[in-house]
């Protein structure tokens, strides 16, 4: 194996808004970064509108530091623009109409405090944009708005980095990732430092899990039109951001549940129903996407070190926020690892330590096992998933076995086999999947008597999200075990993903390894995989291998 070389000053794990402008900050500090991206892993940023409102939100919330923020990305963008020779940001007028008498009482509330002034004026009738079906509405203006290109601005920093041998367009695993004291090392490249920017994908880092995300996907599309459209933004629950050339970007909706890049018909039908009042049928869809924001509660950035590692660092969490805050952040980042500077603790990830789960988090070991598994399968291959969850164990063996291929994932709870149903069906799972709901200890009756199965994964434990109370036990795992002995194909592979940690895992954890250790050693390979960190506490894997 290579030897790696101290090369970059910063590894920055995801190419985003997020990562692409922190990539520039540094390089225009005299920073040598390395961006790893995968481009269209995350959608989120390709699909933003990139809108700078400085008031946001059903509460009418002024932005944090809304004055600062708002001047240093215009400034930022400007910048770039006469680097790159495009125009990034456009200034705009923005039409915030009240949806409901609430948000109105709301704002009579507001609209005299001092600091709203700079912000806003009353919304008058002859002032509302010209295409509007009704202007029997009423609302505010909003002053200081504009609206950033973010595509076109990633793919020129992006080409930049590109000239400086600063990105590498591939996909990372973070079991890849070797954190050390002074420095991180991924493939041959090593930095002294590291930063995640890997947007709603940080749900699964090992090393920053605890930052309470709640991924919000969001439907966004672009609209061709005969009305004559202004300048003016309107907002009312969704926005429309018109473009020049007849067409406008209309969005977004939140759904909390999905995560997956493909529009779904709910969130479409909310975008129909809010141009159909506002254009009446003067319109029709060019194109439409989706992009999973990664929101946290507060509506507050995680930007900072790891409260342990302190090589490791946060970008991330800006939500719909990005393109305003996104740069000045970026710039005090920069001066917090090389100047010393401090950063706000309403920002820093060390907040949510006194709520972090201070459980080892499972992802790491669940991709582990993933790929071992994988390496066992070709199209066409019969495979069980004893713990479907949320589908995400079932959608990979499902994408790994292919259409001629079929998955029987098995669940005691209705609710996780609707989400993993539904998940499947999202992202156009290939093969054919037969759902059982009922306890894996019931699998050998529950499936057909001929059935072989190349690959039987388990994953222990409590449904993420779920009824932490009902967790899978050591008398029904090991009874699923034994059958799938039985059931499993000569150099078949059983994968089992154990958590000690939590409240009734020692139990269970104890009783599959005395399991393991009683199987005959001439027909069974087995392999425990541990975490390197020695925790006790830690998941860990156990790979069962029929041996002829």
């Amino acid at each position: 194996m290579a030897t790696a070389v101290r090369e970059f000053d910063c590894l920055i794990f995801g190419g985003g808004l997020a990562g692409s402008v922190l990539a520039w900050t540094l390089i225009e500090n005299g920073k040598r970064p390395l961006v790893i991206d995968r481009f269209g892993k995350s959608r989120c940023s390709q699909v933003a509108a990139g809108l700078i409102n400085p008031i946001g939100g059903k509460r009418l919330n002024l932005v944090w530091e809304a004055a600062k923020q708002i001047h240093f990305a215009q400034t930022f963008y400007k910048r770039l623009e006469a680097k790159f020779g495009r125009q990034f940001f456009s200034e705009r007028k923005v039409a915030r109409l009240f949806s409901n008498e609430s948000e109105q009482c709301l704002w009579d509330k507001k609209k005299n405090l001092v600091e709203y002034q700079e912000w806003t004026s009353p919304l008058k009738i002859d002032e509302l944009p010209n295409y509007l079906v009704s202007k029997e509405l009423s609302g505010m203006a909003i002053k200081g708005a504009g609206i950033v290109k973010i595509p076109d601005l990633i793919a020129s920093i992006h080409q930049g980095l590109s000239l400086e041998n600063a990105l590498e367009r591939t996909e990372f695993r973070y079991q890849d990732i070797t954190v050390r004291n002074g420095s991180i090392i991924w493939k041959e490249y090593e930095a002294p430092y590291a930063v995640f920017a890997e947007g709603h994908l940080a749900t699964e880092n090992p090393w920053f899990r605890f930052i309470p995300y709640r991924p919000a996907k969001g439907v966004i599309g672009k609209i061709e039109t005969r009305v004559p459209l202004m300048d003016t933004v309107l907002i009312q629950g969704k926005f429309l951001i018109p473009n020049r050339e007849g067409s406008a970007i209309v969005g977004a909706t939140y759904d909390w549940e999905s995560r997956t890049d493909k529009p779904d018909a709910k969130g479409i039908t909310e975008l129909e129903s809010f141009l159909r009042k506002h254009l009446g049928t003067e319109w029709k869809w060019q194109e439409v996407h989706a992009g999973v924001r990664p929101t946290i509660p507060g509506a507050m950035p995680a930007v900072g070190p790891h409260p342990e590692f302190s090589n490791l660092f946060s970008f991330n969490g800006f939500g719909s926020k990005g393109a305003t805050q996104v740069p000045i952040l970026a710039k005090a980042l920069y001066e917090f690892i090389w100047r010393a500077e401090s950063l706000p603790m309403e920002i820093t990830p060390i907040r949510f330590q006194k709520n972090a789960n201070l459980l080892p988090q499972r992802w790491i070991a669940v991709e582990i096992a993933r790929d071992r598994v994988k390496q066992h399968l070709v199209a066409g291959d019969t495979v069980i998933d004893a713990t479907t969850g949320n589908g995400h164990d079932t959608l990979w063996l499902a994408q790994s076995v292919g259409p001629t291929g079929t998955v029987y994932a098995f669940d005691i709870q209705n609710s996780a086999i609707e989400i993993a149903r539904e998940r499947l069906a999202n992202e156009n799972a290939p093969a054919q999947i037969v759902f059982l709901n009922t306890c894996h200890s019931h699998i050998a009756k529950s499936l057909p008597s001929e059935i072989s199965a190349k690959a039987i994964v388990f994953n222990l434990g409590y449904l993420p999200e779920g009824d932490k109370s009902i967790i899978t036990k050591a008398d029904t795992t090991i009874s699923a075990l034994n059958q799938c002995l039985t059931i499993l194909q000569p150099k078949g592979i059983i994968s089992i993903v154990i958590y000690p940690g939590h409240q009734g895992g020692s139990t269970e954890s104890n009783g599959v390894l005395n399991w393991a250790q009683s199987l005959d050693k001439k027909s069974y390979a087995t392999e425990i995989v541990s975490n390197p960190s020695g925790n006790l506490n830690s998941p860990y894997l156990l790979f069962v291998q029929k041996v002829d």
